[in-house]
């Protein structure tokens, strides 16, 4: 196996160079590293990286904890953030929401001596935000915020409702339902509230039997839209608290032979690319002008890079943007 020893012996340089080189590049002169590095590709050396951690006080790798993969809005946000990480020289270890308890995955990813952790899986009020905290490991959180403090970067979720919401009012909707995810977490509380905000403006309420709080499967989503359109008095809208669950929905409402919007209405919230896929084009809400995974990764690595001020936590809110297509209509 080729060590630091015979890189040095190539380049004729002393080992602590070798170093130097791999660890602090700048501190050497530009010959004498071309020299290392020729002779580090020549010989075929791999630096003993966890070596190199001890020595430098980081492994350059981020850890990313991220909803499911069966919502497409976390599939588009994992592949950013990887590739800008990549770009930026991190590796970026990935743990997906619900393949193991939050716990469990922050106790793995302190035993991996991360540089920074970007998290989307987390609750209100979650004790593990608090461990995350204490941890003292720059941390930025995406799509979701804790109830208060923290770095994170998310949609304005109660515009984001409301916004929706009196899009389907001025179309002329009244009994417009509301399918949600568990609004112990932030995204969906705040777009429940920006739902019933548009609602009370125009004198009306989110009627109970209208209301529906699922674990956001398509199994689930799908049997609420069959019970929505079961009832005696069916909604003339549905609304869906994430562009997955409205696709899950726009399913169960084709199944039944009825047509989208003539029969009923359907939005999302994301504008995730396939909501504007030609056989599909779902009415949705998002902001386009920055992917916010992007926008968590870049924050990220400048909090490692350049430090953590706990006295200016970065918390950044992503106006949203509405955009109509054809799965909403007038009411008839």
């Amino acid at each position: 196996m080729v060590s630091s020893r015979d890189v040095a012996k190539m380049a004729g340089v002393s080992q602590a160079t070798v170093s130097r080189v791999l660890n602090n590049p700048e501190s050497v002169k530009p010959d004498t590293r071309k020299k290392v590095l020729r002779a580090i590709d020549e010989l075929g050396y791999q630096p003993n990286l966890i070596a190199r951690s001890l020595v430098t006080n980081s492994t350059r790798t981020i850890a990313l904890i991220s909803g499911t993969l069966s919502n497409g809005f976390f599939v588009e946000t994992t592949n950013s953030i990887v590739a800008l990480a990549t770009n930026r020289g991190y590796k970026t270890m990935v743990y997906f929401e619900g393949a193991m308890a939050l716990r469990d995955i922050f106790d793995s990813i302190r035993g991996n001596q991360v540089d920074g952790i970007l998290l989307s899986s987390i609750k209100l009020d979650d004790p593990v935000f608090e461990e995350i905290e204490r941890s003292g490991i720059p941390y930025m959180l995406f799509n979701r915020r804790p109830r208060s403090g923290g770095n994170y970067v998310v949609f304005d979720n109660c515009m984001s409702g409301e916004l929706i919401t009196h899009h389907l009012l001025q179309l002329g909707h009244r009994r417009i339902a509301f399918i949600s995810g568990e609004t112990n977490i932030s995204t969906f509380l705040e777009r429940k509230i920006g739902v019933e905000k548009a609602l009370n403006e125009a004198g009306l309420s989110l009627e109970p039997d209208l209301f529906h709080v699922c674990d956001t499967s398509s199994s689930e989503v799908e049997k609420i839209t069959l019970k929505l359109m079961h009832m005696s008095n069916p909604p003339t809208a549905i609304l869906c608290a994430t562009d997955a669950m409205a696709f899950s929905c726009m399913d169960a409402v084709l199944s039944l032979g009825l047509r989208i919007p003539e029969d009923v209405s359907l939005a999302g919230i994301d504008d995730i690319r396939m909501a504007s896929h030609h056989a599909i084009q779902l009415t949705s809400i998002g902001h386009h002008k920055f992917r916010m995974g992007e926008i968590a990764a870049e924050n990220l690595i400048e909090m490692i890079e350049q430090g953590v001020d706990p006295d200016h936590p970065r918390q950044i809110i992503l106006q949203p943007e509405l955009v109509v297509r054809k799965t909403t209509g007038p009411k008839r």
